[in-house]
Parts: C-alpha cells; sequence; structure tokens
C-alpha cells in the first residue's frame, strides 16, 4: 500500500506541476494565436515525433491535443461544433447540460485511433473548443494528417487554438529507472541542446522539464522555459518500463 501511494503521489505530482506550468500561460511560438500556419503545425508535429522515435522501447500511445477559446459573436456553436464533427468523420454531436453550461460533445473510438471532440460554454457567448486525438502505432500516420486537419478546421472557425503532444514508449528492461532515464537523455542530446530545469523521484518514478530550444513548442516556468517533460515509470502490474514525452509538458497519466 505505501509503494502504491508513492506511485499516485508521483503521478499527482507531475501531473500537478504540468497545470502549475499551464496556468502560468502556454508560449507557443508562431502557434501561439489562431494566426498561425497550418504547415507549421504539421512541420512541428512531424520533427517532435522524429525526436521521440530516438527514446527507448516501441510507441503505444501517441495523444495530440487542441484547445481554445472561441467567441459565438453571430456564429451558432451547434452549427461550428457539428461542422468540425463532420470533417473529422465523427458522430453526430450530442447537447449535453453540465453544471448549467452547455456542452457539443462528439467520440469515435476504433483500436488504433481514438478522437474527442467538446465545444463547451464557459459565459454567455463565449465558448470553449477541445479536440483530442489519441493513436497507438498503427494508427500513427492517421492522427498525423487529423492533426493537420484540425489545424485547417480551427483556424477557420477562429478559434483561438494550441496544441500540445505526448509520446508514451513501453519497453521490457532490467535497467533501474535512473539507468535508462540516463540512457535516454544522452540519446537525445545527440541531436538535441537539453538543460534540465525540473526533477521529480521516487521508488519508481524520474521526471524531468527540460529547456531545449531547438523544439518547436515551450511554456514559461519562472525565469525559464520548458520545451519537454519526459518521466520514466516503472510499472509494476504490466512488468514493463514507461517512457513518456510531453511537448511541452506531460498532460496524460504515465
Amino acid at each position: 500500500m505505501l509503494k502504491a501511494g508513492m506511485i499516485q503521489k508521483g503521478m499527482i505530482a507531475i501531473l500537478i506541476l504540468g497545470t502549475v506550468l499551464v496556468l502560468a500561460g502556454w508560449r507557443y511560438g508562431s502557434l501561439q494565436t489562431a494566426r498561425y500556419d497550418v504547415r507549421e503545425a504539421d512541420t512541428a508535429l512531424r520533427s517532435l515525433l522524429t525526436v521521440s522515435d530516438q527514446v527507448p522501447g516501441s510507441l503505444s500511445k501517441l495523444v495530440v491535443k487542441w484547445q481554445g477559446d472561441w467567441a459565438a459573436n453571430d456564429g451558432n456553436p451547434a452549427v461550428m461544433a457539428a461542422q468540425i464533427a463532420d470533417r473529422l468523420k465523427l458522430p453526430a454531436v450530442n447537447k449535453l447540460v453540465e453544471n448549467g453550461h452547455a456542452v457539443y460533445r462528439s467520440v469515435h473510438n476504433t483500436q488504433d485511433l481514438k478522437i474527442r471532440l467538446h465545444v463547451m460554454e464557459r459565459q454567455p457567448r463565449q465558448w470553449y473548443v477541445f479536440v483530442q486525438l489519441e493513436s497507438s502505432n498503427a494508427g500513427r500516420m492517421h492522427l498525423i494528417r487529423l492533426h493537420k486537419l484540425c489545424a485547417e478546421l480551427l483556424k477557420s472557425a477562429g478559434v483561438q487554438a494550441q496544441w500540445n503532444t505526448a509520446v508514451q514508449r513501453s519497453l521490457r528492461s532490467d535497467k533501474t529507472v535512473s539507468q535508462l532515464m540516463v540512457l535516454t537523455e544522452e540519446s537525445l542530446a545527440k541531436n538535441l541542446s537539453m538543460q534540465s530545469r525540473e526533477r521529480y523521484t521516487d521508488a519508481t518514478t524520474e521526471a524531468v522539464s527540460y529547456e531545449a530550444p531547438e523544439l518547436p513548442l515551450s511554456v514559461q516556468s519562472g525565469e525559464h522555459q520548458v520545451h519537454v517533460q519526459m518521466a520514466v515509470h516503472e510499472n509494476e502490474v504490466e512488468k514493463d518500463t514507461r517512457i513518456t514525452l510531453g511537448f511541452p509538458l506531460i498532460t496524460i497519466e504515465y
């Protein structure tokens, strides 16, 4: 029970760190506002996946999250949500009411690809749009195409959109978490200039945030920027090790 508690605290600590940094303000360079170039979003994701391919293990999960504010003005949120769902080939949106606010939602799940669309009312005529793409290795290329399509759709709809991505790789190894962290850092450092900024360690997990100016996404943390966060976690249930990278932060459970 003690070890399980420590694991849970470790995951909570990393997610809290991510939340704090998000609240401090995303800084996405040329992707900071809805005036981003669609080609830049596509190129940036491909470059980040090239970096993650240098990490040991096989790709088990790839997640891209698009999110941002939308001012209704003369637009109809139901129509906007339906149009995005149609272009992403999702089921018809369902309207729900949560905590007194309208939510338009559509979800599509297959073995290789999962898509979630939420268009949520924050206050009168102010909405929040969230699209999550998740794939296994088999759905990787499809997800990349959908990522580019999301960039086009959200820009066209006037959503002030930002995005982040997380990659999870799995392997079986007799090396410790610390040893795998060092090996992974050495592998990435061959082609990337990295400087550690924050670090968390417990019995089964080591997580580090890095400044790596060559990478396209970043978030401000204190007096420096974070471009990538990495966690190596020993999964005692599955008897394997998961290496998770978040660009710029880990926003999924590791």
